[in-house]
């Protein structure tokens, strides 16, 4: 049994009460790392898994990322937008609606979109792009600062959007049940909802734990990296190891001003300026040229980026560790909310 009755927008309470809110609290590539405890956590963040069931033929993009998103965003704006405003520019309730919150998130001034998403769709490219009905699938998720709580409207956001499935040849699913990962990296889910039951269950998460630092990381770059240095767009033959130091603190520092953390700790005058501290060594790498339809543009997007593998070493890589541990799950770059700058580690002895 999955999603059978999605409630049309109204009251926020009725989105909740729905789902039997019990209360309130707060595909990898390799086998975890041996973990030692983190003293502290980067950012606030949480993963999701959300399972499907496809009621129909699924024929998914090359990368289903944009349509995730698009999917996702249609179903909370239904369900949360109690102005039916057009746009979020202006509305009063920028700062207190769910739906400006993760698709629109203002800045400190009100200007919607002025800050980092507090959500990221980690798309697994290998997955499946043809589902049968019947056939199972999940998407993971990330949430970031107050957008952990607000798992409950995006569970119903989700049930929407498969009513309203992918394409105008249908394609529609239904959600059957939800995960949270207990500690962070650790791959130990727990159900916090199924739909048969009807009941979310916010679940307490253990402290994040981190490996310890390998004299090398190998970095599987999963989905395109849109970087960019001195305004130009980085190339294969011009990654650097400081390209990627750079990032992951441009990344890391505007999350936590926006969700939480310490800024400062991801200031890149911290970063060392001496080029035989970080050494960058390629695997292989290459451009991908990925090409999305934007419905607000009304035009087609070339939003292609890096893949490969590459490894980084150095003296510098112990400092730069926890930062690179954690951007598995913050993504780098451009196009993160919709899982774009994907990459996972393994250690090279």
């Amino acid at each position: 049994m999955g999603w059978t009755a999605p409630i049309e927008a109204g009251p926020l309470q009725a989105v909740t009460a729905n789902l039997g809110i019990a209360g309130t609290s707060e595909h990898t590539d390799t086998e975890p790392l041996v973990s030692v405890p983190m003293v502290e956590s980067v950012l606030p963040l949480t993963r999701f898994r959300v399972h499907f069931t496809a009621q129909e033929p699924i024929r998914l993009p090359e990368y289903s990322g944009s349509a995730w998103r698009g999917l996702l965003g249609h179903g909370l704006r239904r369900t949360a937008c109690v102005t039916r405003q057009p746009t979020c520019t202006g509305c009063l309730l920028i700062h207190h609606c769910v739906y400006s919150t993760l698709f629109e998130t203002p800045d400190a001034e009100g200007q919607p979109g002025g800050s980092p998403h507090p959500f990221i769709l980690a798309v697994d490219p290998r997955a499946p792009r043809a589902l049968e009905p019947d056939a199972a699938f999940h998407l993971d998720l990330q949430l970031l600062g107050a957008g952990i709580q607000q798992m409950p409207y995006l569970i119903h956001a989700f049930g929407l959007a498969g009513t309203r499935g992918f394409g105008r040849s249908g394609g529609r699913f239904t959600l059957t049940a939800v995960e949270r990962e207990v500690t962070l990296g650790a791959e130990d889910w727990r159900t916090v909802y199924d739909a048969t039951v009807g009941r979310y269950e916010p679940l307490e998460t253990a402290a994040p734990v981190m490996p310890p630092a390998p004299a090398r990381a190998h970095l599987h770059l999963l989905t395109p990296w849109r970087l960019k240095r001195d305004g130009r767009r980085i190339g294969a033959r011009e990654l650097t190891a400081f390209d990627v130091a750079h990032a992951l603190y441009r990344r890391l520092r505007t999350l936590a001003v926006a969700h939480g953390g310490d800024p400062d700790r991801f200031d890149h005058r911290r970063l060392p300026t001496d080029p035989t501290a970080l050494q960058l060594e390629v695997d292989w790498l290459r451009w991908h040229d990925w090409t999305r339809y934007s419905s607000r543009q009304d035009a087609l997007m070339q939003l292609g980026g890096l893949i490969g593998e590459v490894s980084l070493d150095g003296p510098a890589l112990a400092d730069l560790w926890p930062a690179l541990w954690f951007g598995q799950w913050t993504h780098v770059g451009q196009g993160t909310a919709f899982g774009l700058g994907r990459y996972r580690l393994a250690s090279l002895q």
